[in-house]
């Protein structure tokens, strides 16, 4: 239960789902209703920005924080995973398994052991980067509609990253849920598909752009950060414009100490002062790929630090 202090703003949360949720199709549909890819590009760019505050709101809800009323919060997580392209449980199972094994060897993207193939680091943060850490998310969908038993196979788990957000995903009620979540992602995406008149080339566009954008970004919270399970993460300083876009999410530490607090009150948990780095910095290092360590890997956590269900 919340302070009084801790309120979620659920007014201001639901003016954001309806203004990015009419944006949404605003910008798919004038996408596919222009004649120059000059348009398309400018509206793709709005597209990929506007996702980002979805985004925002999706992780409110997998934390329980967008809406107080649980039901309420579940179903708002689940339209705006629909418009993301993610089934909901399995993206919230996801993200909470992080906060158990954040800075782990199970999600060291920005760094690498000596007796690792060092190509192989690169090739896997720089794809994770350029999206496709996001078209898994789409992969996810076709598997979980179709044939969720190949998600849960050798050829997944043989991935330590994925194998990581993986583990524990494979009950029963989860896979049910994430299953019919997943075929509702793709009739919607049909439905908006024939109701808009969309055509398929300035559609897959602007998910290319978003796909790029969110990508690149998904990592700089944490990169280079202590290998703490809890401190590992900044607060990174952004233009404060950049507050209604990203809704705090680069104050990141602050959320990894406080994962029930909404988004409006992370400032309060904030150190002022020298020794934080920008969003901007930290985003171009990470590109220059991953560093050498020669620390231990921080053990997992035996429960969410804070969150309700057991994983």
């Amino acid at each position: 239960m919340l302070s009084n202090q801790h309120k979620i703003p659920v007014t201001l949360n639901i003016a954001i789902l309806v203004l990015c949720s009419s944006a949404y199709f605003v910008l798919l549909w004038a996408a596919s209703h222009v004649h120059h890819y000059g348009w398309v590009m400018m509206f793709g760019f709005l597209f990929a920005v506007i996702m980002v505050p979805v985004y925002s709101l999706i992780h409110e809800a997998e934390h329980n924080i967008l809406h107080p009323n649980p039901v309420i919060n579940e179903w708002l997580g689940r339209w705006l995973c629909t418009l993301f392209i993610a089934p909901y449980t399995f993206f919230r199972h996801c993200h909470l398994k992080h906060h158990k094994k954040n800075r782990t060897d199970e999600e060291m993207w920005d760094l690498y052991y000596e007796h690792k193939d060092k190509l192989k680091r690169f090739g896997t943060l720089y794809g994770m980067m350029i999206g496709v850490g996001y078209f898994a998310v789409w992969l996810s969908v076709v598997l979980y509609a179709i044939a969720p038993n190949i998600i849960y196979s050798r050829f997944f788990y043989a991935h330590t990253e994925i194998g990581g957000f993986l583990k524990g995903s494979d009950r029963d009620d989860k896979v049910g849920q994430s299953r019919w979540e997943s075929w509702l992602v793709i009739l919607f995406q049909a439905f908006i598909f024939y109701v808009l008149d969309l055509s398929f080339a300035p559609w897959l566009i602007l998910f290319v752009m978003h796909a790029f954008l969110w990508s690149s970004q998904n990592y700089v919270n944490h990169a280079f950060s202590p290998r703490d399970i809890i401190n590992g993460a900044h607060n990174l300083t952004v233009n404060p414009w950049l507050k209604w876009i990203y809704l705090n999410f680069n104050l990141h530490l602050a959320h990894h100490q406080n994962p029930s607090i909404p988004w409006n009150h992370l400032p309060a948990y904030t150190a002022k002062g020298p020794g934080r780095i920008s969003f901007l910095k930290n985003y171009l290092r990470l590109w220059k790929g991953p560093r050498l360590t020669k620390e231990a890997s921080p053990q997992p956590l035996n429960n969410t630090h804070g969150e309700p269900e057991t994983l």
